[in-house]
């Protein structure tokens, strides 16, 4: 298909449309109308979905990079729990205005392409500057810098994949799973690799995979077009005024609030055991591991269970690893509770992202799953963050994995009583 790059001008945002058939994993059940897209083209279809996994692959293996060594680099670098903590909360405020703003922006003016590359390269250059900063408030803006342009990509790269996915009769999870695979080839790796006095590889590499690698493939999805999108604010009614729709945000911010403390101080928390890089950076691919027979047989295991069921019981297991979690007193503990973790994120990720897909007007797919991703990891990440920082320096880890685990069973009571099946 010929990419018409005459209109994707420049015009200043985890995930998006599921749809499984036969004998895949189907989308939370409830009457809608029937709704005409176009069609992106066989030929297309199947060119992007390679392109895709190519995508989640180096986009997941950049942030693998990242997620397991940042706050140790942080610690290195001589700040406090409680800035590190600060500096964890930045990310969710960010994220509040950045995946709308991008999602909006690709969605009105069809411009997905020019969106990614963009946020690719801004973020994949950015992290160069990490190597020579000290001070704690440059850290601010820097960390400010790369959210802003970094967090949108997962949930438009999700909202164009699930258009081909319609149309090619395919899982979303068999392409998914590849950014899985990418995570914990690159956490592993570096985790081989890397001494905790020498973080700067992970910095490097993730300006490769991300600033280079993205940007190119960002170039190369098959985007479906809109001749007549929905209106942003229009859109927004109707999502917000989806009583399941806003019970989901609602919940996924407390769990964001519990996912805060998890991903900020489950590194630091092994190290303070006793561990060493090597061992976080195992830690944190076995918790992706799991996800990938869930990512690619779920649809098969669970094709006769609601989203709404599947979101309850991830929920209910992040609740259950995250205290025995708190429980632990070795690394060695630790690693293997993780396990449980990539369960729980496997079976969430799929089903949140076809119950916001449900959710989503005709050319809003990418609005949709912004806001779910602002819900996730925006206002909730970001008091949570600066929550489990100021347990950390009081009470130490364990009190942090509590602390997840209490805002975990709170998701689990509102999304229960606030939603419904259709």
């Amino acid at each position: 298909m010929a990419h018409n790059w005459g209109r994707q001008v420049f015009v200043l945002f985890l995930s998006t449309r599921i749809y499984f058939q036969k004998g895949n994993l189907a989308i939370y059940r409830q009457p809608r109308p029937p709704t005409v897209y176009p069609a992106i083209g066989a030929t297309s279809v199947k060119r992007g979905l390679f392109v895709a996994k190519a995508y989640y692959f180096l986009f997941f293996g950049a942030i693998g990079c990242l997620a397991p060594f940042l706050n140790i680099f942080f610690q290195q670098k001589g700040l406090t729990g409680a800035q590190i903590g600060l500096l964890s909360s930045i990310p969710p405020l960010v994220a509040l205005t950045a995946n709308p703003i991008w999602g909006t922006i690709a969605d009105r003016w069809q411009i997905h392409r020019l969106v990614l590359a963009l946020c690719a390269l801004v973020a994949g250059m950015i992290t160069l500057f990490f190597l020579r900063v000290e001070e704690f408030i440059v850290f601010v803006l820097l960390v400010t810098i790369l959210t802003f342009f970094r967090t949108p990509i997962g949930a438009i790269v999700d909202s164009t994949v699930m258009d081909m996915v319609k149309q090619g009769n395919v899982a979303y999870g068999h392409q998914r799973l590849w950014g899985t695979i990418g995570f914990v080839l690159v956490s592993f790796g570096l985790g081989q690799l890397v001494t905790a006095d020498n973080l700067s590889p992970v910095f490097w590499l993730h300006t490769v995979l991300l600033g280079v690698g993205c940007v190119i493939l960002g170039f190369m999805l098959p985007v479906q077009s809109i001749d007549q999108p929905v209106g942003i604010k229009q859109g927004i009614r109707v999502l917000l005024a989806q009583r399941n729709y806003v019970s989901l945000l609602i919940a996924v911010s407390f769990l964001g609030m519990g996912v805060a403390g998890y991903v900020g101080f489950m590194g630091l928390q092994v190290v303070a055991l006793g561990g060493t890089a090597q061992q976080v950076g195992l830690a944190w691919a076995i918790n992706a591991i799991l996800e990938l027979p869930l990512m690619y047989f779920g649809a098969k295991w669970f094709a006769r269970v609601s989203n709404r069921r599947l979101i309850l019981t991830a929920i209910f297991l992040f609740m259950i690893v995250w205290a025995l979690l708190g429980l632990s007193t070795t690394p060695t503990q630790m690693i293997f509770i993780v396990l449980g973790n990539g369960v729980c994120f496997g079976i969430y990720w799929v089903a949140a992202v076809g119950y916001a897909s449900y959710a989503a007007p005709p050319g809003l797919s990418a609005t949709a799953q912004a806001l779910m991703g602002a819900g996730f990891s925006g206002l909730g990440w970001s008091l949570g963050s600066v929550v489990a920082g100021n347990l950390w320096d009081i009470f130490g880890g364990h009190m942090v994995f509590f602390f997840s685990a209490s805002m975990a069973m709170l998701a689990l009571l509102i999304f229960w009583l606030g939603s419904k099946e259709g």
